[in-house]
């Protein structure tokens, strides 16, 4: 067994092939060159080595006989034995670099915790936000944290852009350790581990109570009309599974609103039913938006989609902008509602969603350039507190 010199050029390392950046098969980039670490004497002490070095929590699995597939080149380290304690893998015993008995069959993986995740929100893209320190979870303060660190959460938990932030909820319980750190990210960061972050004074983070973020797997929206996107035409939503159009029922003059602002094209005109619907086109969203007529983009409305009939084919939501911002949009003053026969047409009027004193406070400003995700829901309630959310069961 060696203690190995490190070169100048440190060595690194990655997880690949896994559902996320923290599952896969272990990698070290060495000499210029990516290579395995094979899976003799590969137990959890290791794997939580791996797992602490690349800012993913603990590890839940060390894995055996390349479970995420064969790896190439070289099979750098080898009989490796760890204490659990090291802060890089090569710091562990090990045979020397590229020394091995092994073939890529016998390739190492690994399954981590995760660094960040979202609890107690009905899925894993809504709930209060939650830190690993390697040994347990520890909540967020709500002091200072922004919406650019919500979208690098959710675009790292693949929960497509951030909905909206809720502050000032009362923790669980009053003796939590609270993560003693504030991160600061921009919003492009690849996970929450990478953003910068500032130690809180004495250990102790100033805060009010929890936060939540509810992440929506909606990335883009568009008007198309005779093959091409304009301020006008069809509505079609990007999720996960591609692009798909929306069902005109429930469709609104306040929801269009929003779409038109989001693209830049003014103000709604009007919402004509299935007048640029394509035949043949792929089977119609069901998901409906309650939007007021003021949120930014169609993301941040509520929406309901469990539950939610079929859609009549051909039945799909057009919009039709005025193409310029001259234009106001009404004032809106009254809460929320929908009303149970009200049917996507011309002269529908748009429903409005105000905020109470008593509701917690909620962000709504997103960046509209992240990743894609899963469809999650946010529907708001009718009493004072948070935002109800609920996982959306329907299928791509």
């Amino acid at each position: 067994m060696y203690e190995r010199e490190i070169d100048r050029e440190s060595p690194k390392l990655r997880l690949v092939d896994g559902d996320s950046r923290c599952a896969g098969r272990v990698e070290i980039l060495y000499q210029h060159s990516w290579g395995t670490v094979c899976d003799d004497n590969w137990d959890l002490k290791e794997a939580h080595v791996v797992c602490r070095q690349i800012g993913c929590g603990e590890a839940l699995n060390a894995m055996h006989k390349a479970p995420f597939g064969k790896g190439s080149g070289p099979i750098w380290l080898d009989e490796l034995k760890c204490t659990g304690e090291e802060s890089h893998l090569w710091q562990c015993l090990s045979e020397d670099w590229g020394k091995n008995d092994c073939s890529h069959s016998e390739d190492a993986g690994v399954i981590c915790s995760g660094f960040v995740h979202l609890n107690g929100g009905g899925g894993p893209c809504s709930g209060r936000v939650e830190v690993n320190s390697g040994e347990e979870w520890s909540p967020v303060s709500d002091g200072n944290f922004t919406l650019p660190t919500a979208q690098v959460i959710c675009a790292e938990l693949g929960c497509g852009k951030a909905a909206s932030v809720l502050r000032n909820l009362p923790f669980r319980e009053d003796s939590e350790r609270v993560w003693a750190e504030e991160f600061q990210c921009e919003g492009q960061e690849p996970g929450l581990w990478f953003c910068p972050r500032v130690p809180c004074p004495g250990g102790s983070c100033p805060h009010r109570g929890d936060v939540q973020v509810v992440c929506s797997g909606y990335t883009e929206v568009r008007l198309m009309k005779n093959g091409s996107s304009q301020c006008e035409g069809q509505v079609e939503m990007k999720t996960s599974g591609g692009w798909r159009t929306l069902c005109a029922s429930h469709w609104n003059m306040a929801n269009a609103n929003v779409v038109c602002r989001q693209l830049g094209c003014g103000v709604a005109i009007s919402t004509p039913k299935g007048a640029y619907s394509v035949e043949g086109g792929d089977e119609i969203w069901r998901d409906r938006f309650h939007c007021s007529g003021s949120e930014s983009f169609l993301w941040n409305c509520p929406v309901t989609a469990l539950g939610v009939p079929a859609c009549a084919h051909g039945n799909t939501a057009s919009v039709v902008c005025s193409g310029n911002q001259t234009q106001l949009l009404p004032q809106c003053n009254d809460f929320w509602s929908d009303p149970a026969d009200s049917e996507a047409s011309e002269g529908h009027t748009a429903n409005c969603l105000g905020r109470r004193p008593e509701d917690p406070e909620v962000d709504t400003t997103v960046d509209p350039g992240l990743t894609t995700g899963t469809p999650h829901v946010c529907r708001p309630d009718t009493s004072p507190g948070p935002l109800v959310v609920e996982t959306s069961e329907t299928s791509p």
